[in-house]
């Protein structure tokens, strides 16, 4: 994985360690969704109209925010955020005219927009509607932030209510921030931030396999989730956290009604696939046809006519699953399917015949993805069917 640090969005001076005293979450990521928002507030830093962000909750809103009062270079002026959990139009009211008032040569940012209730709602765009709330702005050198959970711009039949404030009178630029499942590429990242840096655990780390779990979720809370889930398993992992340790959370379980990824594969069945990126399609083919040889993710990339580091970004952007764990999960599903159908095989030649080139790995990797090893599921299969097994 690249460098952490090359893939913090901050100017040199701004370090790790500085964003963090400034209880601001960097802008982390190398996916192109995400270098798209940060070539976006880099725009609008030198830009004074108003800025609407949106994104799902438990995206980077609130530190977009406040990267773009900083690159303003507005880190002495004040911030201030006003939040969306009241439910009083005369509080409200109160609220938002003092943080005007307070908010004079800085930023005024107003949170989760949308998510007010309608009487509220109807407040703030008639509060905006005013003239003299303009004034009071441009007067006090205000910089005005809005976030919101939908787009301006969606092709919903409910258009975003905040985008009537302004209309088309007075110019406007949205910060659209994708979801985390949408990048996931920028997982790894994520996770390392957090355990390194919030965490200030150097020694905590998750395994390939666990990274793998992750991968596979659809995180609906997006990096408020992500932080939590770490918190709870560091405060019970002391050095590398586990594919178990993950796993025991029961949040990562699949759908029931997705596809088995290594059934499709190992019965070559790619109409499933036909979909993905064509790099991958013919990788999927080619591990289907050829695990029990010796496959690298550099030969596999010759085949997929792709550079080794984007097929692995693509097994798993499209399917959760590096392409490693894919390799051995087929290789196991396959030793399975020998010992069900050949019961008298030694352990050792189904191993061979499954592509795994040694037996403890072998033994120690079935155990990981079917629950036993392979003399205990033989033997299982024997009293399940009452199959005479000669060892």
């Amino acid at each position: 994985m690249s460098d952490l640090n090359a893939m913090l969005f901050s100017e040199k001076d701004n370090n790790t360690k500085d964003l963090l005293n400034r209880g601001l979450y960097p802008i982390i990521g190398s996916s192109r969704a995400i270098s798209r928002v940060r070539d976006q507030v880099g725009f609008s830093a030198n830009m004074s109209f108003p800025i609407f962000i949106s994104g799902e909750i438990g995206t980077e809103k609130y530190s977009v925010a406040k990267t773009i009062h900083n690159k303003r270079g507005l880190e002495k002026k004040p911030f201030t955020h006003v939040c969306s959990n009241m439910h009083d139009v005369e509080s409200y009211k109160k609220i938002l005219e003092k943080s005007i008032e307070n908010s004079q040569g800085g930023t005024l940012y107003l949170s989760e927009v949308d998510l007010l209730p309608d009487d509220l709602k109807d407040y703030l765009i008639s509060f905006f509607v005013e003239e003299k709330v303009s004034h009071q702005l441009f007067k006090n050198d205000i910089n005005l932030l809005i976030s919101c959970t939908n787009s301006l711009i969606s092709n919903n039949s409910s258009p975003q209510y905040i985008a009537s404030i302004f209309g088309c009178s007075v110019p406007h630029l949205e910060i659209q921030i994708p979801p985390l499942r949408e990048r996931k590429e920028d997982l790894q990242a994520h996770v390392n931030y957090i355990l390194q840096n919030i965490l200030l655990s150097r020694r905590l780390s998750l395994d390939s396999d666990a990274m793998d779990l992750f991968l596979s979720y659809h995180w609906p809370e997006n990096l408020d989730q992500l932080q939590r889930v770490l918190y709870l398993l560091a405060s019970y992992c002391e050095h590398n956290i586990t594919l178990e340790d993950v796993a025991a959370l029961n949040l990562f379980e699949k759908e029931k009604e997705e596809p088995d990824v290594i059934e499709l594969i190992l019965s070559q069945d790619m109409e499933h696939f036909k979909h993905v990126h064509p790099g991958l399609k013919k990788a999927l083919a080619y591990i289907g046809e050829n695990f029990k040889e010796d496959i690298t993710v550099s030969s596999l990339s010759n085949v997929a006519c792709t550079s080794a580091s984007h097929l692995s970004f693509l097994f798993r952007n499209h399917l959760g699953l590096s392409f490693k764990s894919i390799l051995v999960q087929v290789r196991v599903r396959y030793a399975k399917k020998l010992i069900e159908t050949s019961p008298q095989m030694k352990i050792t030649d189904i191993s061979l015949q499954a592509g795994f080139g040694d037996l403890s790995h072998f033994e120690k990797m079935f155990k990981r993805y079917v629950g036993c090893t392979p003399r205990q599921y033989r033997q299982k299969l024997r009293l399940d069917k009452k199959i005479s097994i000669t060892v």
